[in-house]
């Protein structure tokens, strides 16, 4: 079963020059939300430790959603502690409400979880 890294290992383990990939729509820049089994009622932002990683989830996701199939989407480098704490502090209802952060080695398991 994946388990996301925990909120205190985040901090504790990464400083403020760790870098994390997500995806984002190019059109209007927001986060790509991809639901997690484990938070069914979250609305989830993923953050990736590696960018071959978040590629191969933009390929799957573009592979099994409809909705994304003709977007534009593109995988991008950020500063971890940086956006989890911008998405922490947005409390609007169009935005994500948490984040996971997948460590190296779980995220095959998330990528062929049917």
């Amino acid at each position: 079963m994946i388990e996301p890294l925990p909120l205190e290992t985040i901090l504790a383990e990464f400083n403020e020059a760790a870098k994390a990939w997500v995806l984002r729509d190019v059109t209007s820049g927001k986060y790509v939300i991809i639901p997690h089994p484990e938070y069914p009622d979250r609305v989830i932002i993923h953050f990736f430790l590696n960018p071959t990683q978040a590629e191969k989830m933009r390929k799957k996701i573009r592979n099994v959603s409809p909705a994304l199939k003709n977007r534009k989407i593109a995988v991008e480098e950020v500063k971890l502690l940086r956006a989890c704490r911008s998405i922490a502090a947005d409390k609007t209802a169009e935005h994500a409400d948490s984040f996971v952060v997948h460590p190296y080695n779980e995220v095959w398991e998330f990528l062929n979880e049917d």
